[in-house]
């Protein structure tokens, strides 16, 4: 790298807050606008240098700082990777940071969604999609799989998969082919942002299939009564599959009628786990659910819920030091009892297994099919089908299963 280069400014509405870990002073640098890709946590002593992010300081006056507060014996490479990092991720005022806003402001003008699995995940020739979504939901018969089902529970893994995937999906949806409901209301794992317990959309949604209509005046009725400002979090649905893969079942199984979503992202439960806390006895999650209630009864909907959730993610993919395939049978022994929990209707008790380990299998479902069996608080349960994903080239698995609610 040039001696002579001048560092880029930083752009100027960014914030920062300084932490300890282990007794390592740190801090973390953050977009307010969100604008920035991620957060970026780094040393206390890279502070002051940020400071020579100007736009007129040549590079190697930041090298001899450097070399003079932080003894970095001639070694530059952390400083010129920062750099690259910083400005990948969109704090820094240059060309990439303006294509980075440019790009979300006009998404956020968008009143749409536009499907991001169309083409991967599942095909985006209209036709073509259907055939296959025909496949997909006859893999399963519906006989001995009761109808009229108030929830379900479906995996939100990739339909290339196959079968295992098909069947798991076509259970559940099995449970709902007869239902009249005007109203699906989905809660999905938010796999790409955190910044609240639900996170909202006021987008429709579009697919191969069309635009599947958000209904946003019943938005507005539960945010009227909620006592906290609700997050809306379009960034954050933006690239989530969890929600859109639900999308295309829903509109090939009643493609002849019209329907609105609530499409909810459900955040972390870390906190409660590791506060060992009850997400149920947690003020803003009851106010969340009583509410939600109160709004479906008031505009007399005929709602559905439908939790988007895998269970299980284990293995060398998922940060474990252990290969997935020799831990797979004790896994089904684990996941058997979270489901026996959930047949049992013990919402809490399904938590508590999770929470006791420090959710160590990574249940990514864990938050909305919590939240789903608080708010449809069904009489009544069904399994249906329960399998795992055993990815041999990452030695990594997934597990996933389907349930189906009912009132009686």
């Amino acid at each position: 790298m040039d001696d002579n280069l001048i560092l880029p400014q930083l752009r100027q509405d960014l914030l920062y807050q300084e932490f300890e870990v282990e007794g390592m002073k740190m801090f973390i640098l953050y977009d307010p606008k969100e604008y920035a890709l991620q957060p970026i946590e780094l040393p206390i002593e890279f502070l002051p240098l940020l400071q020579m992010f100007d736009g007129k300081t040549p590079i190697n006056t930041l090298f001899d700082e450097l070399d003079k507060n932080i003894k970095s014996e001639q070694n530059h490479e952390p400083i010129i990777q920062l750099i690259e990092v910083l400005d990948i991720l969109g704090y820094l005022d240059t060309v990439k940071f303006h294509a980075i806003k440019k790009d979300i402001d006009e998404y956020l003008a968008n009143p749409v969604r536009p499907p991001v699995c169309a083409g991967n995940s599942y095909p985006k020739e209209p036709d073509v999609l259907r055939f296959e979504l025909d496949a997909l939901l006859n893999s399963t018969s519906p006989n001995g799989i009761r109808s009229g089902a108030k929830a379900i529970v479906v995996p939100h893994i990739d339909f290339r998969i196959g079968s295992i995937a098909h069947e798991a999906y076509s259970a559940g949806y099995q449970a709902i082919r007869e239902t009249d409901a005007d109203l699906f209301v989905i809660f999905g794992t938010a796999h790409y942002g955190n910044s609240d317990l639900f996170m909202f959309s006021r987008k429709d949604f579009a697919t191969p299939f069309g635009i599947v209509k958000n209904d946003t005046e019943f938005l507005d009725d539960l945010f009227k009564v909620l006592p906290y400002k609700p997050v809306i979090d379009e960034l954050t649905h933006r690239n989530e599959h969890s929600i859109e893969l639900q999308l295309v079942l829903l509109q090939h199984l009643f493609a002849d009628r019209d329907f609105k979503i609530l499409p909810i992202l459900t955040g972390s439960f870390f906190n409660y786990i590791n506060e060992n806390k009850n997400p149920g006895d947690d003020v803003k999650f009851s106010q969340f659910i009583t509410n939600l209630k109160s709004i479906i009864e008031k505009n007399n909907k005929k709602a559905v819920f439908i939790a988007s959730a895998d269970l299980a993610h284990i293995g060398r993919k998922f940060d474990d030091k252990f290969d997935a395939e020799p831990e797979l049978q004790q896994l089904e022994k684990e996941d058997k009892q979270l489901i026996e929990k959930l047949e049992g209707l013990d919402t809490d008790g399904f938590f508590s297994l999770i929470s006791a380990n420090g959710d160590s299998r990574k249940i990514c479902g864990l938050s909305p099919i919590y939240t789903l069996l608080k708010i449809a608080n069904p009489k009544k349960a069904q399994f249906l089908k329960y399998y795992q994903w055993n990815e041999t080239e990452t030695k990594s698995a997934v597990s996933f299963a389907s349930l189906s609610f009912y009132n009686s």
